[in-house]
């Protein structure tokens, strides 16, 4: 690699990147970020910061030891947490990132340190600044304090993980599993002199992956951020707006920390004690999606009491979920995913309901050799479609009925190589429109992030919203069912998958939609609590008369 130098820098066009890094031996999240600049047409890195702070091994070893020794059964549970789990891919393994950094200048430096903090000497701010940076990542040092901050154009940015509603401090992941909260926050911002209140440019809501282990979670929302990056830079090189609108968000929790001995103790017994719970459960109980439904009793009845409807439950060797009502010759239909345990996968299914309390068993209708699940049903030209989420075959695929209710045929693939959930298409002021998930990386990450895109035809060509990804957040991005019209306004219905998948569902009144804009509100949270049985649902849809939900209960094994 070459050293640094004072240089006029000759502009590429793109933006120029800085990196600060304590070592070339880094988690593989962020030779996620730096393989991303570095294919990207945008962007590069021109600028390498390694911290070369001195100290001895030994000084080193005893300090580590001083400090660690009351924090040694938290460093336990760490121990036994990668030994019992499997993260793959890996978020945190090692990996040399010097080759990626070929031919890039190093410039090594001791900051200035108190207890907390680093600031970099004057000559070597005056280095970084010759080279007309327009970012600085920080992958490295501790608190940065000083010039610094002021060295790019746009600012030091920098990750803060489990920077959420419970866990502002650290160890990033741990103290939601040990809370057992439900979602786990991470943040993308610009450093400011006030660590707690830098300027945010992407914030996320992902769910606390795993109850017992903090390891599998961190390894879930590191993957998910470390797209941020990339986003971020790509808002600059279109003149887009780089700081979300600030809110007004206290923080009334206490400032998280490593947990002591006697904190560990006690926080071990009691997720012991969860999880032999947990075991004894799935020894006595299975969950199930089944749906239930109702048909209005005139006009004016809303038909939103969900403690009124009446189930239908499969048979135990299998779930129905994601209905979809239809309505053709005065029958009501109702189109669902059929998922047998044995096969291990879904298919569409139809069943026909009536007033009665009456419903035909379901009969598969679409079958393939990948998983469908979400029949997404809607009509144009006079005919019937079906956008079935197809992701285990990476496409969004359009059916057109041959035959109603029993024959389709694919008609188009919409969106090809994507990890693309729950495809939700709708029509509204002379266009067609999909709200869908789509998970960023290999990882899947797909309960966390809401899409639009938009059409002339269902048939496409689908054109990405310029505001993609509208939204980062596990409790209302996922579609859960068909965009519906209540007294004048328009309500997009979203999974609240934050305690586990499926778990309840929010509406999200839609107050903007166009091509170059787009803007909800959440309104109300629709919660698995009308019967003691049902412990989630996640898909709302209505058709004529009829209302059907999907709902998780908990049944008896035996």
């Amino acid at each position: 690699m070459k050293g640094p130098r004072e240089v006029d820098v000759i502009s590429s066009g793109r933006l120029r990147i800085g990196l600060l890094v304590d070592s070339f031996i880094q988690p593989s999240w962020i030779k996620a970020v730096i393989d991303e600049i570095n294919s990207s047409s945008i962007a590069e890195i021109v600028l390498i910061v390694k911290n070369d702070a001195l100290n001895t091994e030994k000084t080193r070893r005893y300090q580590r030891y001083w400090k660690n020794r009351h924090y040694l059964l938290f460093a336990a549970y760490n121990r036994f947490d990668e030994f019992k789990t499997k993260a793959d891919p890996d978020a945190f393994e090692h990996v040399n990132v010097e080759p990626l950094l070929e031919n890039i200048p190093v410039l090594s430096v001791e900051p200035l340190t108190t207890k907390f903090t680093d600031r970099l000497k004057t000559e070597d701010i005056n280095k970084i600044k010759s080279y007309k940076l327009d970012v600085i990542l920080r992958f490295g040092f501790r608190i940065l304090k000083g010039e610094i901050l002021k060295a790019a154009s746009y600012g030091v940015w920098s990750f803060h993980h489990g920077d959420g509603a419970v866990n502002r401090g650290g160890p990033a992941g741990f103290w939601e599993v040990m809370e057992d909260e439900p979602v786990t926050g991470a943040m993308l911002q610009i450093l400011t002199e006030q660590l707690d209140n830098g300027r945010v440019i992407a914030k996320s809501w992902s769910p606390t992956s795993d109850r017992f282990s903090a390891r599998l979670n961190r390894n879930h929302y590191y993957w998910k951020v470390s797209a941020f990056v990339m986003r971020a830079l790509r808002r600059i090189h279109e003149g887009k707006d780089l700081i979300e609108e600030p809110t007004y968000e206290p923080y009334s929790n206490r400032l998280y920390k490593q947990p002591t001995n006697a904190e560990m103790l006690r926080l071990g017994t009691r997720l012991t004690w969860r999880y032999l719970k947990s075991r004894a459960r799935a020894v006595s109980q299975f969950n199930q999606w089944s749906l239930a439904y109702r048909f209005k009793t005139g006009e004016d009845d809303p038909n939103n009491a969900f403690y009124k409807f009446k189930f239908v439950i499969p048979s135990k060797d299998r779930f129905w979920a994601d209905p979809f009502p239809a309505y053709v010759d005065g029958k009501y239909f109702v189109f669902v995913e059929e998922y047998v345990y044995e096969r291990g996968k879904g298919h569409i299914s139809v069943m026909e309901l009536n007033r009665d309390a009456e419903y035909k068993t379901p009969v598969p209708v679409l079958e393939r050799d990948y998983h469908l699940s979400y029949p997404c049903i809607f009509s144009w030209n006079g005919q019937f479609f079906m956008v079935p989420e197809t992701s285990g075959n990476q496409t969004v695929e359009l059916y057109r009925c041959v035959d109603f209710p029993g024959r389709w045929s694919l008609d188009t693939i919409l969106i090809d190589n994507v990890n693309a959930t729950d495809a939700t298409v709708f029509e509204y002021n002379g266009k067609w429109w999909m709200f869908v998930n789509i998970g960023d990386r290999a990882y899947p990450t797909d309960w966390d992030e809401l899409y639009l895109f938009f059409a002339d035809t269902p048939t496409g060509p689908w054109q990405s919203h310029p505001q993609n990804p509208l939204k980062c957040d596990v409790r209302g991005s996922r579609p859960a069912g068909q965009v519906f019209e209540w007294q004048g306004n328009l309500y997009r219905p979203a999974q609240n998958s934050s305690r586990f998948y499926g778990y309840a569902m929010s509406v999200n009144k839609i107050k903007r939609l166009s091509s170059d804009e787009y803007l909800e509100e959440q309104v109300t949270t629709i919660l698995p609590r009308w019967n003691k049985k049902v412990i989630g649902t996640h898909t709302l849809n209505s058709c004529g008369d009829l209302t059907v939900i999907d709902c998780l209960l908990k049944r008896n094994r035996f």
